[in-house]
């Protein structure tokens, strides 16, 4: 008793620290640069991340995708990619992507992609706190924590390391527009919706989920107005653009574009709906997203209707383009469309956290082992699953090896022979050639027998490892595709580290 009466005590007397250091902080001046400041770190950790991919050549399909598309659109060929196969910002109407490829006319694209998707994941910050403080009336220790969780979401960190998501701009206008909607504040509001329609078309089907939450919480004008135009926006798409569920074969940079429109594509095949949405992969993706938040969204289900739309039209179009493009190392198991799953979930972890909690003067109070069970879900879920977990060696990144530094050997090479013309090159090294009118991006693995390329030159890496630590090609692999092309009349213009540049000597 007496050892139980001393733990008691212990725990009271912690309970009192915190309830008075919460008490010193909780100020409008807190309030007003306590998220902010969290806001700039994030986007600051985020860049740093962003920049250290680039410069170890890892910024992946997507980055080598959007680049050739500015590259083009500076040359007057439109937002195209041969990458991807297509219109990267009309065909999943990514119109708010477009101003950022205007400025790849005097600013390296890398550099504005990996500074503007940090910018945009960052400001999300400021309302989630607003929310959870202003209208919520949480406490700051539980702000802070559902507020680290958003920073801490392994999607977040998945999306930044892939260069640049076009459904990126709407995470920010959504958690804007929740705030300005709380305030009656309609202008701003209808801003806010209007920029995230501009992010992506799939972003329709979130507006009417968010109508209809709308609606059915008492707000039933601007419920309407919103279901109804994000209703039109879908219908305008699906009947305009009409998407095609993706079909093998498919190359990584060609999903890049195929991750864009399989959400909404996935409407004119219901069954997938039904067959693709509850398998192991979409699973564990689930529980990555919810885990953080201790699940506690589920308590308020109807708060949680604005993320249903990402969570199953992202996931079902996600398993499309994934049978589509086959098994790939590394492949990417928390597709960016779960972003504009991540800030309605928080907000609904908001609205949960105020109604388990018990009423005290100003605020509600919840319980601190709820708070602290956050923190340590976020931290174990961000450290198992996230690729800047510290498993993953994050301080390593921006290293260059031998291997990065033949690629880049072998880059220079290629454009002394002949910068402006089309070439034919395996994944790890696209990005690096990426600003070419025409560039074929061939499989990781070696290509099969009677393969022959399209162009006068081809740059072969082949160092790609399997998920097993496996090299995929073998010194046999190496010389038979070699051999091949040389047959063929290409000539060896560069060969070090796993890297072979061939070029067709013009006749």
């Amino acid at each position: 008793m007496r050892g139980g009466r001393g733990r008691l005590s212990v725990r009271r007397r912690l309970d009192a620290a915190a309830l008075r250091m919460q008490a010193r902080l909780d100020t409008a001046w807190v309030d007003r640069t306590l998220p902010w400041l969290v806001a700039g770190v994030l986007t600051l950790l985020l860049m740093a991340i962003g920049f250290a991919t680039q410069r170890s050549l890892d910024g992946g399909p997507s980055l080598a995708v959007w680049s050739q598309a500015a590259w083009n659109l500076e040359h007057g060929r439109g937002p195209v990619s041969s990458l991807a196969g297509g219109d990267v910002v009309g065909e999943q109407w990514a119109f708010a992507s477009l101003p950022l490829l205007h400025l790849g006319r005097w600013l390296p694209i890398g550099a504005v992609l990996a500074v503007a998707q940090p910018l945009c994941l960052g400001l999300a910050v400021v309302p989630l706190w607003r929310m959870a403080r202003e209208v919520a009336k949480l406490r700051l220790g539980v702000t802070m924590a559902l507020t680290l969780a958003y920073c801490g979401a392994p999607v977040i960190y998945a999306a930044n390391l892939n260069g640049w998501s076009a459904v990126v701009p709407a995470v920010p206008a959504l958690a804007w527009a929740a705030w300005f909607g709380q305030r009656r504040r309609w202008v701003a509001y209808g801003l806010c919706l209007g920029l995230a329609l501009l992010a992506r078309a799939d972003v329709g089907m979130v507006l009417v989920a968010l109508g209809l939450l709308g609606i059915t919480s008492g707000d039933t004008r601007s419920g309407t107005v919103t279901a109804s135009v994000g209703a039109l926006w879908t219908v305008a798409y699906l009947a305009v653009v009409a998407p095609a569920v993706p079909r093998a074969p498919m190359t990584a940079a060609e999903a890049v574009l195929a991750r864009g429109t399989a959400p909404l594509a996935v409407l004119r095949d219901p069954l997938r709906l039904v067959t693709d949405l509850v398998i192991q992969p979409n699973v564990g993706a689930l529980v990555v997203l919810v885990g953080p938040l201790l699940f506690l969204p589920l308590v308020v289900p109807r708060f949680v209707l604005p993320a249903l739309p990402a969570i199953v039209l992202g996931l079902v179009g996600e398993e499309a383009v994934r049978q589509a493009v086959g098994p790939t190392p590394g492949e990417v198991l928390l597709p960016s469309v779960l972003l504009l799953a991540l800030v309605p979930l928080v907000l609904a972890g908001i609205v949960a956290l105020s109604r388990v909690g018990q009423p005290s003067v100003t605020r509600i109070r919840v319980d601190h082992r709820v708070v602290a069970a956050i923190l340590l879900a976020s931290i174990a879920i961000f450290v198992q699953v996230a690729p800047a977990s510290p498993f993953n060696e994050p301080w390593a990144w921006g290293s260059q090896d031998e291997v990065d530094r033949a690629r880049m050997d072998a880059v220079d090479v290629l454009d002394e022979v002949d910068g402006a013309t089309s070439v034919t090159v395996s994944p790890q090294v696209t990005v690096l050639v990426a600003e070419r009118a025409r560039v074929e991006e061939l499989g990781i693995a070696p290509p099969g027998e009677g393969w022959e390329p399209a162009t006068r030159t081809v740059l072969l890496d082949t160092t790609a490892i399997g998920d097993d630590g496996v090299g995929l090609w073998d010194e046999r692999d190496r010389t038979d595709v070699v051999a091949a092309l040389v047959e063929r009349g290409y000539d060896v213009e560069f060969r070090a580290a796993g890297i072979v540049l061939l070029v067709r000597p013009q006749r």
